[in-house]
């Protein structure tokens, strides 16, 4: 699919830390829902979005538009910001930055921490930070700073002094209460402001749907009834969703988006030269084989062949030992998975991870003898009575449509277990109907 540039006016949700720790980021907003201009009245800002929102095309293209109104602007990647500083500049030049440098007036940086591939610790996104702060010392406080990130790579940094202590604006404050900021310090523009990155509405999607050339009613509806608004709000994923329609003419059913959407974000494997040619099908059954590993661990970090630091993380060669480290780098660097960092991925999507999770049961299912054996990763005992496994149950509620021999076991556990996620709709008619009676007899005995 063509690469189209679709002018989006992308809104910012304001965010506030719990208790002044960066760890635990209010999950609710904490203030009207802004837009660009808002944010660039502050002089520290960070956006937190999560993969595939936009958030790089959002930064690069704000600091073009500001050039273009006569601004000082300038767009960076932290990862390329090191000795070699002159070169960092992807909009706006090295001797724009030192005119500013020798002149009055303010301007603005945007930094951009999407793509971290090269950083291999959070150690080397701080040196990052402390090499750009000791650049722009003597102007400092005229540079309007705005950050880029995933949230759960920002949480990697221990707290918010990262920016307080080599990106600082106006005089200094006392922490207070414990490292809490009073009201009028929380309004000021020296503090670091959070926000997160809003997804599209629906006359975004509309308007992106446009661009790309199909048919918006039928799409935008078909999005509707699939209940796909969820994918449909993050550009990266509107885009797939569109390159679905364009190559089957049709959406159909969750389940079917988002197998297809697996295929085709695992078909790079079997197109780019330089990578390993991958047979498709091996490729679907090493993504589900992660996928397991991360739901049946809780851990969610997978590492890269060369990461050192695998403790607490999922490592490839251990879950595939049969694949080569070229192999298992190609993988891991497909649609399937987020942005590179710190030497290590995460499955871009919960469900489509629990959906391969699924799979892979069903994988193991059909194996003449392992069904006990596998279905026991999902039942257990518990004080004489045969109980889901609680952390299971998004992947068994995909599980329920793939295998009619779990299906009919969980649904004499709890007849209501196939209306928490999965796609109901794919469940045989006379399962569907027992489900909504249910449903209907519930509701009457909560009204009496």
């Amino acid at each position: 699919m063509k690469d189209v540039i679709v002018p989006l006016i992308r809104r910012f949700v304001p965010a506030k830390p719990l208790l002044g720790d960066w760890e635990f980021l209010h999950p609710e907003p904490s203030g009207a829902v802004q837009g660009w201009r808002e944010l660039e009245e502050h002089y520290r800002v960070l956006v937190l979005a999560d993969p595939g929102a936009g958030k790089t095309f959002e930064a690069k293209d704000r600091a073009t538009k500001l050039r273009e109104k006569g601004a000082k602007a300038f767009f960076i990647r932290i990862e390329a910001i090191d000795a070699a500083f002159e070169d960092a500049f992807e909009v706006g030049t090295a001797a724009e930055f030192s005119d500013w440098l020798a002149n009055d007036g303010e301007a603005f940086f945007f930094l951009d921490s999407v793509d971290e591939a090269q950083l291999g610790t959070p150690r080397a996104l701080e040196e990052a930070i402390r090499v750009f702060g000791a650049r722009i010392h003597i102007a400092r406080e005229r540079a309007k700073i705005i950050i880029t990130s995933r949230e759960d790579a920002w949480q990697a940094l221990s707290d918010r002094t990262l920016v307080e202590q080599y990106l600082p604006h106006g005089a200094p404050t006392e922490a207070q209460d414990g490292d809490q900021r009073d009201s009028d310090e929380a309004d000021s523009d020296g503090v670091l402001k959070i926000y997160r990155l809003g997804g599209l509405k629906i006359d975004q999607i509309k308007l992106f749907a446009a661009h790309h050339a199909v048919d918006v009613n039928a799409f935008v509806t078909a999005i509707e009834r699939g209940n796909l608004m969820t994918l449909a709000e993050r550009p990266f994923d509107l885009k797939a969703l569109i390159r679905k329609w364009q190559a089957d003419g049709a959406l159909g059913s969750r389940l079917e988006v988002l197998q297809r959407l697996i295929e085709l974000q695992l078909s790079p494997l079997s197109e780019t030269g330089a990578s390993p040619k991958i047979e498709p099908a091996r490729a679907r059954s090493g993504a589900r084989a992660l996928a397991a590993a991360v739901t049946l661990t809780g851990r969610s970090i997978v590492s890269l062949p060369d990461d050192g630091n695998k403790d607490d993380r999922v490592d490839p060669a251990a879950v595939l030992p049969e694949w080569s480290e070229q192999e298992l780098d190609a993988l891991l660097r497909t649609g399937i998975f987020d942005d590179i960092v710190y030497a290590s991925v995460r499955f871009r999507h919960r469900e489509i991870r629990e959906l391969l999770t699924a799979e892979w049961a069903k994988e193991l299912l059909d194996r003449l003898g392992a069904r006990p054996e596998v279905e026991a990763l999902f039942f257990r005992t518990q004080y004489g009575e045969q109980v889901i496994v609680p952390k299971l149950r998004p992947t068994l509620c995909w599980l329920l449509v793939l295998d009619e021999g779990v299906r009919d076991r969980a649904l004499a556990l709890e007849p209501d277990i196939a209306s928490e996620g999965g796609d109901p709709s794919q469940l045989p008619l006379a399962v569907r109907q027992q489900m909504l009676a249910g449903i209907v007899t519930q509701i009457a005995e909560d009204a009496k």
